[in-house]
């Protein structure tokens, strides 16, 4: 950052940064030169990134801070210069998202396995280690080729080699082989692997001639994996399953490419090579790794704190129930992802009707037209200007504020099932938001055990979570209406859900929460088993309805409002 831009009054109202060329530059906005707080913003950002890859990742920290379970990433390539810059950004960004998916399909557990099932002699177990390790990063990152997050971890990828180009041996070395395969075979066409492999680096490499005749036999025996990775190993369901099959892709490999590499070095830091003065340098870079996490470790508490600033409803809601004890700890949510558009047409138009029969209505005059009815107040601009008329309007209003809840826990998860509830919700607010413009809709659903409520219509725009987890509808109801303001008239809060709550203080507090705020507690079953329905009914009485078809919904949701007591 070395620009700046002046309004008039010379005051900075923008800073320039460079190396704005990177793809994160199209969503990452809110920044900050303080390195302490731009750290803070940049990893709450990949925070949101790795929950749309997996939602048992554990928490994201940068390595060097306190974490349980998670990840913990190396902040090498983002520190130094503040704001980071967006093609670093791109680069750790590839980087969460390797980790990412090597956390959902478990290769620590698969390399682990690995070295105790093929038990390698000991010269040759670090090699095995290296092999693994490389197998993997191949696989994830044709799995992030599958969806946009491939344009990231190529970034990673192409980081990663030239930084430790720079430390390669002489060829032939396992590590290099590997690097050169890795390049090869997560191409983003997914068409580089079938090519027979070329020397890449002009024929040349401190004095060796042509690698083709090093590498070629084992990056093609390497190559011959790589189909079954791309193609065949992703459509396999169960990740246990997904596991053991690439281990046994792997060691089926592993036999046969030892035969060419088995007297390489593999790396610098190959237990049983031979240690040279170069050595030294590996050193160093360690003692640079660990003065920098010492750094990000003195941030760790400042870092934290910006992400303890979440909402939490957990202390409010304990205090208006009667069970303290089975509170869940609820926050608010703002990891999203965007929703396809499932308003339906035909049933908006039926709702709307519905909705203004519950509405008031409004008249509007536009006054001074060059048409209309003749407007008796304007009569005197007749000789003038002519604008002597007006236009008679009836706007419908529903005084009521309108709040719609959705349930996202596991029993959603069902695509057809969650189809058919966006669906749903999307058009019933489409429908309530053209006669009351501060409605709101939340979802929420359990995550790492604690409950998220999440707004799931913002700035114009529907989006979504993944269903996922318990169901705490009582914290959920509770949290929602402390969002609410009551005036006058009685506020809505519609509950769309398919069972009753199985985790949490349940629904009865929630109710008579709502009836000493005066909201209108409303509950639509959608979907509902029998058995559910039996459960549903005896915790809301008459106030909830059941829809088994989507065209049931206008009348379900008439009867619905028609059981409120409108003042």
């Amino acid at each position: 950052m070395n620009e700046a831009a002046r309004s008039e009054s010379g005051v900075v109202d923008r800073f320039l940064v460079q190396g704005e060329r990177g793809y994160s530059a199209f969503w990452r906005r809110d920044k900050s030169p303080i390195e302490v707080i731009e750290l803070a913003k940049l990893l709450g950002s990949l925070r949101k990134i790795g929950s749309f890859i997996g939602p048992n990742l554990g928490t994201i920290v940068w390595t060097g801070m306190e974490h349980k379970n998670g990840l913990a990433l190396d902040p090498t390539p983002v520190v130094g210069v503040y704001p980071v810059p967006a093609d670093r950004t791109d680069i750790m960004v590839g980087i969460t998202v390797r980790q990412a998916f090597e956390t959902r399909e478990w290769s620590e557990r698969l390399k682990r396995i690995g070295i105790e099932k093929a038990s390698p002699l000991p010269p040759y177990r670090y090699k095995l280690k290296l092999f693994l390790e490389m197998c993997e990063k191949v696989y994830v990152d044709c799995l992030a080729n599958r969806t946009f997050l491939g344009v990231y971890t190529e970034k990673a990828r192409l980081w990663e080699y030239i930084n430790k180009a720079q430390g390669f041996l002489t060829p032939p070395t396992f590590t290099h082989v590997l690097h050169l395969w890795w390049r090869i075979a997560a191409d983003r066409s997914g068409e580089k692997y079938k090519e027979r492999f070329r020397d890449i680096t002009a024929g040349n490499v401190r004095g060796v001639g042509d690698l083709a005749k090093l590498y070629g036999k084992p990056i093609a025996l390497l190559n011959s994996m790589v189909e079954r990775l791309i193609d065949e190993c992703p459509e396999i369901p169960r990740v246990t399953e997904r596991s053991e099959y690439r281990l046994n892709l792997y060691l089926s490999v592993w036999s046969e490419l030892l035969e060419y590499v088995k007297f390489w070095p593999g790396d610098r830091s190959d237990p049983f090579l031979i240690q040279d003065p170069d050595f030294r340098e590996v050193e160093l870079e360690d003692d640079e790794k660990k003065a920098l996490q010492e750094t990000i470790y003195s941030f760790a508490r400042q870092i934290e704190s910006t992400f303890r600033r979440k909402v939490s409803y957990s202390e409010d809601v304990r205090g208006n129930v009667k069970n303290i004890d089975d509170v869940v700890q609820i926050e608010k949510n703002d990891l999203v992802m965007d929703a396809a558009n499932r308003v339906d047409k035909a049933l908006l138009q039926k709702l709307k009707l519905i909705i203004k029969a519950a509405s008031q209505r409004k008249t509007t005059y536009n006054r001074g037209l060059t048409s209309g009815k003749i407007d008796r107040r304007r009569l005197y601009r007749a000789p003038t200007s002519g604008l002597a008329f007006h236009v008679k309007k009836n706007e419908f209003e529903l005084l009521n504020d309108i709040v719609i809840v959705v349930d996202a826990s596991g029993s959603m998860a069902d695509p057809e099932k969650w189809e058919q509830t966006e669906t749903i919700v999307q058009t019933l607010f489409t429908a309530v938001k053209s006669f009351n413009s501060t409605s709101r809709m939340f979802a929420y659903n359990e995550v790492n055990n604690k409950c998220r409520l999440t707004e799931i219509f913002v700035r114009g725009g529907f989006f979504s979570v993944l269903p996922h987890g318990k169901t705490a509808s009582g914290e959920a109801i509770i949290a929602t209406a402390l969002s609410m303001k009551v005036g006058r008239k009685k506020p809505f809060l519609i509950h769309i859900t398919d069972g009753a709550s199985n985790w949490g203080c349940g629904v009865g507090d929630a109710i008579a929460f709502c009836k000493k705020k005066r909201i209108s507690l409303l509950t639509l079953g959608i979907g509902c088993t029998p058995s559910a329905k039996q459960s549903l009914t005896k915790e809301y009485g008459n106030l909830v309805q059941y829809i088994d078809k989507i065209d049931e919904l206008p009348n379900v949701f008439g009867s619905l409002i028609r059981c409120i007591n409108w003042q």
